[in-house]
């Protein structure tokens, strides 16, 4: 569907407990942006490819997985056959006990078959859905593994080939499987991504950590022209006036404000009760404090988390803007700076979800 893009880039490298951010101007990497729409299977054939081309390993981290109409457990246990050393690593919270059901049969299916297959620390939810082949290659963004996020829903993911990337995202898939996140978190370095330079910038989140909102939060007052936001799950809190959600969408306030380009598609939840009132109310703040909002087209599951800069930068993977992804949970994500041929596919298909969407007002 889309090219790729291979340049010289700077790459955030996760070394020891920091979140560092180094300039690299003679590396490389491959970027594929991958866009699912109900029907589609963008997604499931980068994968099956990524997998199929694997040479030594496969790390995969899902929240949310099923044994059937997932494809993709043949590609594995074909890998492993041919010897390549795969790792599962899901979710096991308390919260959403069906999901952990599902998750306990895909443990079943891969361990009668050889494969290492964990579940997570039941006191943390993992929301991330990332996998990474050869320490090298990284698929990550939206996409669970079930039939529905494969065939249904509106997803956004990318594919990331690089060794520094890869190298992050192996490293902290590790941790999470040996429970020795850094306590104290970890940060990055925003004096070296403010440069006017392309920069890819891993944002591993766990129960300690607030990589991705920390980034938003430098990046969102530093827009030029435009902010678009896809977003699956938003929330505010009045009560909390200091969380994380409420500053993410004060920034877009504040552009709005500033005169820019500030729309939002937030996704009905006509399924969740929960999530359908947290996302009317945050609409009906954003519109009355300026801020262009639609609701996705009906019958649709809009399950993205996509944020567009100026055309030029994007920022996406697992994290919803409510309390729990953006401050609690295990999340993965990933900013891909001031490379405009990544950032105007993503603006294109936000452009086609406003379009289809529904105003908020009668």
């Amino acid at each position: 569907m889309f090219g790729k893009v291979q340049r010289g880039i700077a790459v955030g490298l996760l070394l020891s407990s920091l979140l560092c951010v180094v300039v690299c101007g003679t590396s490389s990497a491959v970027l594929i942006p991958l866009i699912d729409r109900p029907g589609t299977n963008v997604y499931v054939e980068a994968v099956a490819e990524a997998i199929d081309a694997a040479a030594s390993s496969v790390d995969l981290l899902l929240s949310s997985a099923d044994v059937t109409g997932v494809p993709l457990w043949g590609r594995l246990v074909a890998a492993s056959e041919r010897g390549v050393a795969i790792r599962v690593l899901l979710d096991a919270s308390v919260w959403a006990p069906e999901i952990t059901a599902d998750n306990r049969r895909v443990v079943a299916y891969l361990e009668e078959r050889g494969i290492d297959c964990q579940f997570d620390d039941p006191a943390v939810t993992t929301h991330a859905k990332m996998v990474i082949v050869d320490r090298r290659v990284v698929v990550l963004g939206s996409t669970n593994w079930n039939k529905y996020a494969f065939l249904e829903h509106e997803q956004t993911n990318v594919v990331i080939e690089s060794p520094q990337v890869g190298g992050a995202f192996t490293e902290y898939f590790e941790r999470l499987r040996e429970g020795r996140l850094p306590a104290d978190g970890v940060a990055i370095d925003f004096d070296v991504i403010s440069a006017d330079v392309p920069a890819i910038v891993p944002l591993p989140d766990g129960p300690e950590t607030s990589l991705y909102a920390s980034l938003l939060l430098e990046l969102l007052p530093r827009a030029r022209r435009s902010i678009h936001v896809a977003m699956y799950r938003m929330s505010i809190y009045p009560s909390y006036p200091g969380s994380l959600a409420n500053e993410l969408v004060g920034a877009l306030i504040d552009a709005a404000g500033r005169g820019l380009d500030v729309r939002v598609l937030i996704d009905d939840c006509s399924y969740y009760a929960d999530s359908a009132g947290a996302n009317l109310m945050s609409a009906i703040f954003l519109y009355q404090h300026g801020v262009q909002i639609r609701f996705d087209a009906a019958n649709r599951t809009t399950h993205t988390k996509l944020i567009v800069i100026d055309g030029d930068s994007v920022v996406l993977g697992s994290t919803n803007w409510n309390y729990y992804s953006l401050e609690k949970n295990v999340e993965t994500n990933v900013a891909v700076l001031r490379i405009p041929e990544i950032a105007e596919a993503f603006d294109a298909y936000f452009e086609i979800l406003w379009e289809m969407g529904r105003s908020i007002t009668p």
